[in-house]
């Protein structure tokens, strides 16, 4: 049974956890959401430092805005009116001074605000990377490895102008409006009101058009997330050999262009969308000025008011309208931002299917009996799905893809699996490597519950074969490394020979620095089944999986490869499927599988005779590859 069965995410003993399926609904909700902005901010709490400096910049630079206004009325009202020289030259050498200060503040705060956001945009990338990694096999064929990518990397990148611009913009421009009021009302309380007048001009339109944008937010990174999977699958290996095959490059190229141009409209529709705020805020920005003017001069006209003070308050009133408008785009900025965040955090809130142990198996001394007691596993259902509910409590009659299963697999010996096309060899496989962990009952190594054993020292004692092994874009030594990064080039040498590929190996371009091409697909079928069959070999494990191992090798090299295998098998538990009949002979025990359950154990010829279903495996495909 193939792990492409499934729907979603689950499994026994999960709750809390967001199913797969929900990533796309929870990014398409479009309110003010206060727990994601919460949880948001909390990202730049490692940073508090810099962000407290930031802040002292962005007050400092508030109050000196400010200042060229106030020196700008002294110069007027008791320098050019009252002609004293003096003081006009020292207030536009304050003024000038006054520029270069904050002019530098400004330079370090933009350094500081964007090395904070690149810092935050890392933690981000790290922490999707580090989540991903610890969610199963099944995580990954239910969800596109493009659209994964596109969260990681398309995602993340747009939060930078929600760090940059929004966050240190709201600041600075709540800061900006309270330094220009408060020297507004000290220069004319009435004249101050006056100007305020047409503040809820600035503010009442932004609802409407934040939820607008954070819309086509959304939509706009479900578009990139769609290109990034099809040029993730489009441009791999096996993407380009299935649509040259098919011919299908024009239809591929159409479907391209279809998402692209909706890409293309929404990021239209959505600088529309901010147009259109910027020409009304820009609208009530010049009817403040008009009505200060009106005012202001009927004062001076009846000297209630200096000149100085009505070309100051002119000059603060671009200091309070120009912030009121940036406030009125970052609250669409705000909205717009959470789209990002949202789907940012249904990532991070998938809850891996498999929980790690905290008990740890030793390096050396384990045996590697396996022992399956009651253990009945099933896919989880998308539609069924409750996070607070366990998957085994949702059915009472699951779709079972193994049941009742109750098998012992003795330490250093070899037992081979052999059924029908789904059976649940494969998946039986799967769960002694805790890819998924059974809903009902247990697996035991030496005693210990695989449940309460740590991931990495399970796995650090198996080594698996699987019937399409895969590689790296990259050299035939690394690819081999990964599975003992310690191995040295005559250890490869010798697991090479073994696995009957050193030869081939010797005659590449590059020998072992030769690149293998995406999937190894530079190499042949059977030439990367060998190559996985060494990278076993060099690690050594206790207890070795096998799955259809071999199913791409010719029967000469498949002997050779066996007598290797044999030797290499001796002492250690080894678990084989196999369809060849030389592969079932060379087993200690012969396990029947059929529709999810055990049929019968035993040896080749137990089975024969009182097995009908081996029987008539034997008939069907073992007979014909003896006579062969």
């Amino acid at each position: 049974m193939m792990w492409g069965n499934g729907y979603g995410m689950g499994g026994g003993g999960s709750s809390g956890g967001k199913h797969p399926w929900q990533l796309r609904e929870l990014a398409q909700q479009e309110h003010f959401d206060g727990k994601i902005v919460h949880r948001a901010l909390l990202a730049f709490v490692p940073y508090w430092r810099k962000a407290s400096l930031i802040s002292i910049m962005l007050v400092l630079t508030a109050l000196g805005g400010s200042l060229p206004a106030w020196l700008s009325q002294q110069m007027i009202n008791r320098g050019i009116l009252i002609k004293n020289i003096h003081l006009l030259f020292l207030y536009a050498a304050i003024l000038i001074g006054v520029a270069v200060v904050t002019g530098l503040l400004g330079v370090v705060q933009t350094w500081l605000s964007n090395a904070i956001a690149q810092d935050v945009m890392a933690d981000y990338r790290l922490k999707l990377f580090e989540h991903i990694q610890k969610q199963t096999l099944y995580f990954f064929t239910t969800h596109s490895s493009g659209d994964l990518i596109s969260r990681v990397m398309n995602d993340v990148t747009a939060i930078q102008s929600a760090i940059t611009t929004t966050l240190v913009g709201l600041l600075s421009n709540l800061l900006i409006i309270a330094a220009t009021l408060a020297l507004m009302f000290t220069m004319n309380w009435r004249m101050t009101l006056l100007s305020l007048l047409v503040v809820p001009g600035f503010v009442l339109p932004t609802q409407k058009v934040g939820r607008r944008r954070q819309s086509l937010q959304s939509k706009i990174q479900e578009r990139l997330s769609s290109l990034t999977i099809q040029l993730s699958e489009q441009f791999g290996v096996s993407g380009a050999l299935l649509t040259r095959i098919f011919g299908l490059e024009v239809r591929s190229t159409e479907q391209f262009q279809s998402v692209n141009q909706e890409l293309r409209t929404l990021q239209i529709q959505q600088t529309l969308t901010g147009r259109w705020l910027f020409m009304w805020l820009g609208m009530f920005s010049s009817i403040g000025p008009a009505l200060l003017w009106a005012y202001g001069g009927w004062l001076v006209i009846h000297h209630q008011l200096s000149l100085g003070t009505i070309v100051a308050f002119t000059a603060l009133l671009s200091r309070l309208y120009g912030p009121l408008s940036q406030l009125a785009q970052i609250h669409v900025g705000i909205l717009a931002s959470i789209a990002l965040f949202r789907r940012i955090f249904a990532l991070l809130d998938v809850s891996p299917m498999v929980k790690e142990g905290q008990q740890s198996l030793p390096e050396q001394g384990l045996f590697g009996r396996i022992d399956f007691k009651g253990v009945n596993f099933a896919y989880p259902k998308e539609r069924s799905f409750s996070p607070s509910t366990p998957q085994s409590e949702q059915s009472p009659n699951p779709p079972w893809v193994l049941r009742g299963i109750d098998l012992t697999l003795p330490a250093g010996q070899l037992t081979a699996l052999v059924g029908p096309s789904g059976a649940g060899k494969t998946s039986l496989i799967h769960l002694i490597l805790r890819f998924a962990d059974p809903q009902q009952g247990c697996i035991e190594l030496d005693g210990h519950n695989l449940r309460d054993l740590t991931l990495v020292s399970l796995r650090q004692h198996m080594g698996m074969v699987p019937q399409d092994p895969f590689f790296f874009h990259d050299t035939v030594r690394n690819n081999l490394a990964f599975a003992n990064p310690k191995a040295t080039q005559a250890d490869m040498v010798v697991a090479c020979t073994s696995a009957q590929i050193h030869d081939t190996l010797s005659a590449l371009p590059y020998g072992y620095d030769t690149v293998v091409g995406e999937r190894g697909y530079r190499l042949s079928g059977g030439e990367r089944q060998r190559l996985a069959i060494a990278r076993v070999l060099l690690k050594s494990p206790q207890i070795v999986l096998l799955d259809e191992a071999t199913s791409a090798l010719d029967t000469l090299v498949e002997r050779k490869i066996q007598v290797a295998l044999l030797d290499m098998l001796r002492n250690r538990t080894a678990v084989v499927i196999a369809h060849r009949l030389s592969t079932i002979l060379a087993a200690d025990k012969i396990v029947v599988m059929n529709q999810g359950t055990i049929v019968a154990e035993g040896t080749h010829r137990e089975l024969l005779s009182h097995c009908p279903l081996y029987r008539e495996l034997y008939v069907a495909q073992f007979a014909v590859q003896q006579e062969a």
